[in-house]
């Protein structure tokens, strides 16, 4: 009986480790988009998220848009972090009484699907990298009973 609880130990730790390796790979994966990254609207609109290791589980970033007159518009405060082994994108906005999660639902083909499908807006953030250096973020879901698509285009600098 304690040889076939040893190999019963032995093999939920080994699954253990497989599937945080797993995770953290999945937020390996998404290594590239450490750094500074910016963006301008035709209408001269600049946005800019910035993003940093946050230990080892995650990462840290700010988004901010700023007004061709130099006002600040919008600004958000942004971590990926692993909980109970999912990534997860949480963004905290001024305008929401608390941070609001994003699960990680596909990381296929350089394209990271981030879905709550509780929020008001958006229900999901695709995070696409086009090439090394350009990224373009979509921000999707229903609003007012109508689908909206916002559709961002980011360089790395």
């Amino acid at each position: 009986m304690r040889k076939l609880t040893f190999i019963a130990s032995l093999l939920l730790a080994t699954l253990l480790i497989g599937c945080s390796g797993n995770s953290y790979e999945k937020l390996g994966a998404l290594e590239w988009m450490l750094g500074n990254w910016q963006g301008r609207t035709p209408e001269g609109l600049t946005f800019s998220e910035n993003w940093e290791r946050a230990g080892a589980n995650g990462f840290t970033g700010k988004g901010l848009a700023i007004s061709p007159q130099g006002d600040t518009v919008f600004r958000e405060s942004l971590r990926i972090d692993l909980i109970e082994g999912v990534p997860y994108y949480i963004a905290t906005v001024p305008e929401n009484p608390g941070p609001v999660l994003f699960k990680m639902f596909s990381d296929k083909d350089n394209v990271w699907i981030f879905e709550n499908k509780e929020h008001d807006f958006p229900q999901r953030i695709i995070y696409k990298l086009e090439k090394e250096n350009l990224l373009t973020v979509r921000l999707e879901g229903i609003e007012k009973g109508r689908p909206k698509r916002e559709e961002l285009s980011f360089q790395k600098q």
